[in-house]
């Protein structure tokens, strides 16, 4: 079926499941048992939380603790941009008693520098430092995470390794790829097997001799275009990874017009700023190239992980990948996160301009939303600064909690951060937030070809298609294309503005529609096949019923006009050239939700027969994460209001029991008091219904059955 205003109108009153769609209607059903739970709802407490208390306890303790940093000092003497008084720091940082009053503190983490790239006998001094600090960690029941750089400098490691010149990337002017204005720092070419040799030597250092209990990896990423390495290796490496693909020569001539892969030339640009004029790659060899640029650094990260893993299997492996954002990471680093499904225990989002907040110019609700639910997807923990309460919030609701890793929130930006969220974290997190599993209703797929040939066009309909799933609460999943055999868990799958959908990927859909399913395209999805080339007739439409399913069409996601609100500001990134895209792209000012928010939220639910498995009055500045634990069975929907300036009114929620038998209790559990609180609940049929507290920042509903 296709939106129209009166097909909307039609379906202002329908409700399917636990579905209460148009606000009017919830209101009014949600009336009369909010009248009747709200009788028993919690009075904030007055004292102060035993979260507080402990909190200040902490801070006090703490005071004149020195925290460990992951830098040596020779690379801050090295880059510049220090206090005068950095070599005493360290030591006082190195000091076994600094570190001991952090273990007395429960601090239970630390990341220590390693192996920054100088090369290993340049860095031995400082490695037998942290070998020192990491002993006595250790003795103190502390968890050891080691840093290892990911570039290598040349004026140290060239001089005890002169062969390692020969492992850089080099891009089309044969000139090496620097990091950013550290000019010192090149970047080595992810095909070059000698520099994960020499890799796999520091790594044995590390987990057999420093017995480190996690190893963080940094700068696992490509530069962007023009900077992207056409080294001799890459280049070889391409015309196998062709062949692979387009074994015949008529498979080659279908997708290059030419008979052999040694017949490709890789574009050469004309100069550096050719590049910013691509608004979409349409040329074949530019499509093909961001994908072997995406798997050959995949390759690299996937090696290491695994010569981890052979050393000791316990050693936990993070890679700074970061997440998802609203322009185009395939293309400008070459980081496509299916790729590292099975072979990463965590990732750092390590990115600024994402904080969780409300843009105060535009209005827009930023998170790393987006990021967490593909970590999930991963089976990957989350390393994010948890220094800001929202922040933090956000984290407690969305992380994956990976059993292999340290048990949350002991990481960067979390060991030393004494906050009453936190602490409250800390004390619930093996009894709620481990061995979950999340609930989703509704899979948003963000397709390859579609997200990886469009430059910035089409993040601009997905990013506001998922801001409307985020803000109307809606539980959702984000998928790639190595994830649709799993898509009949769903009672809805979305496509929004992903226009190039192979016949085979169409099938596929078509097959879940027929099967019960509801398919809803947005914009020109499926306009063009998986090249890139223009369809004459889309598979996907019109709207209509297919099966036991149906489609759904909803022509346009109307984008907010944003003219008259200060949206000037442009994403910048704390690690020169790790993340940045030079050109127009859609920041996260601007992610305000579209003109046709509600009729596209009702477009949604209103064709899904099993309805949604919670509803909930929260306004619009709220989110929520539903999770269910099967060893407890026990539903847990987490709200975090990003409204700072003003508490929630007490909202109603619907709840679709997720376990069979009768609720026995419905918890409200937060950090504004003590213990968790009873609230009156009403069973029916499948339903719990209840009504939540006035909250401030966040607090957790826990089911029990």
């Amino acid at each position: 079926m296709e939106i129209n205003r009166r097909t909307l109108m039609g379906w202002m009153g329908f409700t399917g499941g636990t579905v209460m769609s148009a606000p009017w209607l919830r209101k009014k059903m949600f009336a009369a048992d909010s009248a009747n739970l709200a009788q028993d709802l919690p009075e904030p407490q007055s004292a102060p939380t035993r979260w507080e208390r402990l909190a200040t306890q902490k801070r006090e303790q703490t005071r004149d603790v020195t925290w460990l940093t992951h830098e040596p000092l020779t690379f801050l003497l090295r880059r510049g941009d220090h206090f005068d008084n950095e070599p005493e720091h360290y030591r006082q940082m190195l000091d076994p008693e600094n570190i001991r009053r952090m273990a007395a503190a429960g601090v239970v983490w630390g990341r220590i520098f390693f192996d920054k790239g100088f090369g290993l006998e340049y860095e031995m001094p400082h490695i037998e430092q942290a070998r020192q600090a990491a002993d006595l960690m250790h003795k103190l029941g502390m968890r050891v995470n080691l840093y290892v750089g990911g570039t290598m400098f040349t004026e140290t490691l060239y001089r005890e390794l002169p062969e390692a010149r020969n492992w850089e990337q080099r891009d089309q002017w044969n000139q090496w790829v620097p990091y950013g204005m550290q000019t010192y720092r090149h970047y080595a070419c992810p095909n070059e097997p000698a520099y994960r040799d020499y890799l796999r030597r520091v790594l044995k250092i590390g987990i057999e001799e420093l017995h480190a209990d996690e190893i963080s990896f940094d700068n696992v990423m490509l530069q962007a275009e023009p900077k992207s390495c056409r080294c001799p290796r890459c280049i070889k490496a391409f015309a196998e990874f062709l062949r692979k693909r387009y074994p015949t020569r008529e498979a080659m001539m279908r997708r290059f017009g030419l008979p052999d892969a040694d017949w490709v030339r890789v574009n050469e640009w004309q100069d550096k700023d050719q590049p910013l004029a691509l608004t979409v790659l349409e040329d074949p060899v530019l499509q093909e190239w961001v994908r072997f640029r995406c798997e050959s650094l995949a390759m690299y990260a996937n090696d290491l992980y695994d010569s981890v893993k052979s050393l000791s299997p316990k050693v936990a492996a993070l890679f700074n990948i970061k997440g998802v954002f609203s322009f185009n990471r395939f293309w400008t680093n070459a980081v496509y996160h299916p790729l590292y499904d099975g072979r990463i225990d965590m990732m750092s989002f390590d990115t600024g301009g994402y904080d969780a907040g409300i843009d105060p110019a535009t209005g827009a609700l930023v998170s790393q939303i987006r990021s967490y639910k593909v970590a999930r997807r991963l089976r990957a923990n989350c390393e994010e600064g948890l220094d800001n309460d929202l922040r933090a919030a956000v984290f407690m609701a969305f992380g994956y909690q990976n059993p292999i890793c340290t048990p949350a929130p002991f990481g960067v930006g979390a060991h030393n951060v004494f906050t009453p969220l936190v602490e409250f974290f800390r004390a619930q997190n093996s009894r709620y937030y481990t061995g979950t599993g999340n609930v989703a209703d509704v899979a948003v797929l963000r397709n390859w070809p579609s997200m990886a040939y469009s430059i910035n066009a089409t993040y601009v309909p997905a990013t506001l298609m998922e801001q409307v799933l985020i803000q109307y609460k809606v539980p959702f999943d984000l998928l790639f294309d190595e994830q649709l055999d799993g898509i009949s868990r769903y009672g809805a799958v979305i496509l929004a503005g992903q226009e190039c959908v192979s016949s085979a990927q169409a099938a596929v859909l078509l097959a879940y529609v027929r099967g019960g399913g509801t398919l809803v395209v947005a914009g020109n999805t499926g306009e063009f096949n998986e090249w890139h080339e223009r369809r004459i007739v889309n598979p996907l439409l019109p709207a209509r019923r297919e099966g036991k399913g149906s489609i759904v069409v909803i022509p346009e996601i109307r984008r907010a006009d944003l003219r008259r609100t200060a949206t000037g500001r442009t994403f910048q990134d704390p690690e020169p050239g790790a993340t940045a895209q030079r050109g127009t792209q859609m920041t996260p000012s601007q992610w305000v939700l579209p003109e046709n928010h509600a009729e596209i939220f009702q477009a949604i639910v209103s064709a899904m027969p099993g309805g949604l498995s919670i509803t909930t009055e929260a306004p619009l500045t709220t989110v929520l994460e539903l999770l269910n634990r099967r060893e407890s069975r026990e539903t847990m929907a987490h709200f975090v209001n990003f409204d700072s300036r003003n508490r929630t009114a007490p909202f109603a929620v619907a709840l679709r029991k997720q376990y069979d038998g009768a609720v026995k209790s419905v918890l409200w559990v937060s950090p504004e008091r003590d213990d968790a609180v009873q609230l009156t609940f009403q069973e029916a049929g499948n339903t719990v219904r209840f009504t939540a507290p006035a909250m401030k920042l966040y607090a957790m509903i826990v089911v029990a059955q």
